[in-house]
C-alpha cells in the first residue's frame, strides 16, 4: 500500500513540476519577434544606437570603456566630446590613445552592483546626438571592482544579491529536509516527503528555477529605443569572435575594428537588366608582332644577348642573328663562283688598262665595254661573298614586352612558319567573348569584366563578327587603360548591359559571400555586436557591383567591407 502511494505522489509530483518547467526555458521568445540568442559577455556591457551613432560601453574594473562608431557605417568617431551621466553623476570620458573611436572614464557609481541608467551624450564634428541605455552590474563584478569579500561572507552576499542562487539556495535545502523525514518517518509522512523529494528532484533537473536568466517577454516594438539586452557575466574569458546556436555571429567592437568592418544601409534602386558572357585577353592586332626567320639558319645572340619572357623591348631592337645554314656542296659551288668571278675580274681589269693607254686610238666605246663589264664583275664578287658571312638580322617590329621565345642559342630554325618571338604592346589590349543570342550580341549598351582574381576591366565594344564560331557570335572589346600583370589568353567574366532595368538594392560585390553550401549570402549589421546571414538571390551589375533582387529589406545595414572575413568565423 506504501508503495503504491508513493508512485502515485509520484505522478501527481511530475505532472506538477512539467507544466512549470515547459514555459520557462532560457531564450524564449513571447512576442512577434524572431527569437534571439541569449549571447554572454565577459564584462557587463550596454548596447545602444541612433540614427547617427552606435555605441557599445563595457566595464572593465573600475573603467568604463565606450566604443562609439558611425550607425550607417560603422566607422569610428574620432575626436568626438562623449559625456557619460548616470546615478546623478556626469564625466566627460577622453580618447583613448592609439586607438580609434574608443574612449574612457572612471566613474564612481561602476562599483555599485545593480541596474543603472545610462546617459550618453556625443558631439562629434557634423552630428550630436543622445544615448541612452541600461548597464547591469553584477554583484559579482562589483564585489571585484572594490577589493570584494572573502570567504562565507562573499557566497552569501551573492547569494543575497542573485534571486536564482537564492530560490537555488532554498531548493537545496528543501531537499536536504525532505531526505531526512522520508529516511527518518514512516507511514503517510515518509510516502508525502518521498513525493515531494521527487517532485523537487523533476523540477531541478528542468531548469526551472534558473531560467529567468534570459527570457524574453518583448512584445512588438514597444521596448525600441531602450539599450540591447545582452545578459552578461563575469566570466574572466576573453572576449572573441564566435558564431551562435542560430547561425549568427558575435563580434565584439575591437574584433570590428581589426577586421575593418564597414556596413551601408539597403536602398532600393534601379539597375540596368545584365548578362554574362565567357571571354579572354587578346592582344590589339596593332599592338602585337610575331618575329620570323626568312630562312634556314643558326641562331647566334645579339649584342645584349637573347632577350627573355617579360622583358621590355623598342620597335626595331635587334632581338637575335641566323647565321645561314649552308651546307658542303652549297659552299663549294659558291666559293667556285667566288673564284670564277674573280679570275674574270683580272682580266677585265688588264683589259681595261690596255685600252686606256691606247685612248684616242681605239673607239671610245670599246673603253666604256670594258668598264662596264669590269663594274658588272665587281658587282657579282661583292653578291657572292655575303652568303657565306652575312646574318639575318631578327628586329621586334613593335615596342612592347616579350610574351613568348621559342628559340635558344645555336638552334637551327628551318623554314618561315616558326614564330621565334610575340610581342605584345601591354597597354592595347582587348577582349573577345562569344553570345550564342544574337539578339544580346545586338542589345549590348556597355560592358565590364572581371578577372579571377577580381580586378575590374572597363570593356567598349568594337563590333561582332558576321561569321559565327561553334555556333556563337563573337564580340570583340577593347580595354580602357589596361592593368599592369593582364596576360594575353586570361579568361574574363564579362558583365554585359543590355535594354530594360530591374529594381533591387546595389551593393559592392565583396559584400556578397558564400556559406558552406555554396549559398550566396550577406551579413545584416543586427545590433552592435551581432551579425545575421541573410540568403539572396543576385543579379551582376558590373565587375564591382550586384543587384540584390531578394533577401534583404531596405533600411538593412548590410557588412561592405570585411565580409568574406566574418564568413570564416566559427
Amino acid at each position: 500500500m506504501t508503495t503504491r502511494r508513493l508512485l502515485a505522489a509520484t505522478a501527481v509530483a511530475a505532472s506538477l513540476a512539467a507544466p512549470v518547467a515547459a514555459p520557462a526555458h532560457e531564450g524564449h521568445a513571447h512576442g512577434g519577434e524572431e527569437p534571439k540568442p541569449v549571447v554572454t559577455t565577459a564584462a557587463p556591457t550596454l548596447e545602444t544606437s541612433s540614427s547617427d551613432f552606435e555605441l557599445v560601453a563595457v566595464a572593465q574594473g573600475r573603467t568604463l570603456l565606450v566604443h562609439l562608431d558611425r550607425f550607417a557605417t560603422n566607422e569610428p568617431v574620432n575626436g568626438a566630446t562623449v559625456e557619460v551621466s548616470a546615478d546623478g553623476e556626469a564625466a566627460t570620458a577622453s580618447p583613448v590613445s592609439g586607438e580609434e573611436g574608443v574612449y574612457r572614464l572612471d566613474p564612481s557609481w561602476l562599483s555599485k552592483p545593480g541596474s543603472h541608467e545610462v546617459t550618453v551624450s556625443v558631439t562629434a564634428a557634423d552630428a550630436a546626438d543622445l544615448l541612452i541605455g541600461t548597464l547591469e552590474v553584477p554583484a559579482s563584478a562589483a564585489e571585484g571592482q572594490t577589493g570584494g569579500a572573502q570567504g562565507v561572507s562573499a557566497v552569501l552576499g551573492q547569494v543575497r544579491n542573485d534571486s536564482g542562487l537564492m530560490l537555488g539556495a532554498v531548493m537545496v535545502f528543501l531537499l536536504g529536509v525532505l531526505t531526512t523525514v522520508a529516511l527518518t518517518q514512516r507511514g503517510r509522512t515518509r510516502t508525502v516527503a518521498g513525493a515531494a523529494l521527487v517532485g523537487i528532484g523533476l523540477l531541478l533537473a528542468s531548469g526551472a528555477a534558473f531560467a529567468h536568466g534570459g527570457e524574453d517577454h518583448s512584445h512588438g516594438d514597444e521596448d525600441k529605443g531602450k539599450a540591447a539586452a545582452v545578459p552578461t557575466g563575469a566570466t574572466g574569458a576573453s572576449e572573441s569572435p564566435r558564431r551562435l546556436p542560430d547561425g549568427s555571429l558575435y563580434v565584439p567592437k575591437p574584433s570590428q575594428r581589426l577586421l575593418s568592418v564597414r556596413t551601408i544601409v539597403a536602398k532600393p534602386q534601379e539597375a540596368a537588366q545584365t548578362v554574362q558572357l565567357i571571354g579572354q585577353v587578346i592582344a590589339d592586332p596593332n599592338g602585337g608582332g610575331h618575329v620570323q626567320a626568312t630562312q634556314s639558319g643558326r641562331i647566334e645572340p645579339g649584342d645584349k644577348g637573347l632577350p627573355y619572357v617579360g622583358q621590355r623591348v623598342e620597335a626595331g631592337q635587334i632581338l637575335a642573328y641566323i647565321a645561314p645554314a649552308v651546307t658542303f656542296v652549297d659552299r663549294s659551288g659558291i666559293q667556285q663562283q667566288i673564284a670564277t668571278v674573280e679570275q674574270e675580274l683580272v682580266i677585265a681589269e688588264s683589259r681595261l688598262q690596255r685600252l686606256r693607254k691606247l685612248e684616242g686610238s681605239v673607239p671610245q666605246r670599246d673603253i666604256e665595254e670594258a668598264e662596264a663589264n669590269l663594274n658588272g664583275l665587281r658587282k657579282r664578287r661583292a653578291a657572292l661573298s655575303p652568303a657565306l658571312t652575312t646574318k639575318e638580322a631578327l628586329r621586334a617590329p613593335i615596342s612592347g614586352v616579350v610574351t613568348a621565345n621559342n628559340i635558344k642559342a645555336g638552334q637551327v630554325v628551318e623554314g618561315r612558319d616558326q614564330v621565334l618571338f610575340e610581342i605584345v604592346d601591354p597597354s592595347r589590349l582587348m577582349v573577345e567573348a562569344v553570345a550564342f543570342d544574337p539578339r544580346v550580341a545586338n542589345a549590348i549598351k556597355a560592358a565590364t569584366a572581371m578577372t579571377a582574381d577580381g580586378t575590374s576591366l572597363s570593356l567598349e565594344l568594337l563590333g561582332s563578327s558576321l561569321a559565327l564560331r561553334q555556333q556563337a557570335i563573337p564580340l570583340l572589346f577593347r580595354i580602357g587603360n589596361p592593368p599592369s600583370g593582364l596576360g594575353v589568353g586570361q579568361p574574363v567574366r564579362l558583365v554585359a548591359q543590355v535594354q530594360g532595368t530591374a529594381s533591387g538594392i546595389v551593393l559592392p560585390r565583396q559584400s556578397v559571400v558564400r556559406n558552406a553550401s555554396g549559398q550566396p549570402i550577406v551579413w545584416q549589421h543586427d545590433t552592435p555586436q551581432r551579425f545575421v546571414a541573410r540568403p539572396v538571390r543576385t543579379q551582376p551589375v558590373d565587375g564591382n557591383t550586384v543587384l540584390i533582387l531578394a533577401g534583404v529589406e531596405p533600411g538593412a545595414r548590410i557588412v561592405t567591407d570585411g565580409a568574406g572575413l566574418l564568413n570564416q568565423v566559427r
